[in-house]
């Protein structure tokens, strides 16, 4: 577990895997947290439970902060908790049984539960929208999630870890899953691997996580694949979903600018694009009409739609501004 603060929700994390780990029979677990800086000395409970607490040095980012946890770790099975990620009481036996269970199997992980600990809105659908990406795609994935996820010891260290360029929470597991599935192994979305999230968002905090952190290394990272994945956020359903939002906002804007029957016509076309999201995602906003009655459910509607719009054009900008200096640097070479 990688954290830079020895308090706020790191305690109630850190003490749930403690409580799982005391519960095992054999004690064949280990805890180890990775304090990422130099940092002052761990709490007295922390010590008490015979946690090993390490520290990068400096500021590093959680890629090399998990590593350096790996190369000290004995276990033939490395599992990764954020700091801000509550196991369920199952977790850690879930994850040994899975691992027993299917030995060509690689790696695992779960998904965040349906009750976040945040109450705000913005948070609520932030990490409901995660929650319900990961319980629809169950199965085989072709990425990795180090909120709640575990790898065999022998697969990451032949792939290298993780890779400590991303200095700060980033792409970082989806790379590595990716680098696991292209070595042929295989890696496993268990919906049933549960944690509670304890993060909390605003809308700006989303968005900046969401473009600079998410969506702009990600499309870096599919252009130097030259591959697009189709699983989880980058499935053909909700490419479709960030095509319509796109589209309905221009439609709306330029009926807008031309006004009369055409902003009329624009905007029940709009309403209409609108509509087809909402049905591609109807499961999802029912679960969050459920958890917060009607306000919350048009509230998470919108903040979708705005997510649909933010992403795709931050995925089609950092593709098109890649392709002009592509093109730039071909200009000059053959003039």
């Amino acid at each position: 577990m990688p954290t830079i603060s020895w308090t706020g929700c790191f305690e109630a994390c850190a003490r749930q895997v403690i409580r799982l780990i005391e519960e095992i029979p054999s004690r064949k677990a280990e805890f180890l947290v990775v304090f990422d800086g130099s940092g002052t000395a761990p709490p007295a409970w922390l010590s008490a439970a015979g946690v090993r607490v390490v520290f990068t040095g400096s500021k590093r980012g959680p890629a090399t902060a998990r590593n350096l946890a790996a190369s000290i770790a004995v276990g033939r099975v490395l599992l990764f908790v954020d700091a801000d990620c509550e196991l369920a009481p199952d977790a850690i036996g879930r994850v040994e049984a899975t691992f027993a269970a299917a030995p060509d199997l690689v790696g695992m992980f779960g998904a965040y539960d349906d009750a976040p600990a945040c109450s705000g809105m913005v948070s609520q659908f932030r990490n409901l929208l995660h929650h319900h990406t990961h319980i629809t795609h169950a199965g085989r994935a072709g990425t990795f999630w180090a909120g709640c996820g575990a790898i065999r010891r022998g697969a990451f260290d032949d792939i290298g870890g993780f890779d400590e360029g991303f200095r700060h929470p980033c792409i970082e597991d989806i790379e590595l899953g990716m680098r696991v599935r292209a070595n042929g192994g295989r890696i496993r979305l268990d919906p049933d691997l549960r944690c509670k999230h304890h993060k909390s968002w605003t809308l700006l905090s989303m968005i900046k996580t969401d473009v600079l952190h998410r969506a702009v290394p990600w499309t870096h990272l599919i252009l130097k694949q030259g591959e697009i994945p189709t699983t989880l956020n980058l499935d053909w359903g909700n490419r479709i979903c960030g095509a319509t939002a796109v589209l309905a906002l221009v439609i709306g804007a330029l009926g807008i600018a031309v006004g009369g029957t055409t902003m009329r016509a624009a905007f029940i076309l709009a309403l209409l694009l609108q509509g087809t999201l909402a049905w591609m995602h109807l499961d999802f906003y029912r679960l969050c009409f459920r958890r917060g009655g009607a306000v919350f459910g048009l509230t998470a509607f919108a903040l979708h739609w705005l997510f649909y719009v933010y992403s795709s054009l931050t995925f089609g900008t950092v593709v098109a501004l890649s392709k002009a200096k592509t093109f730039a640097v071909c200009g000059k070479s053959h003039p």
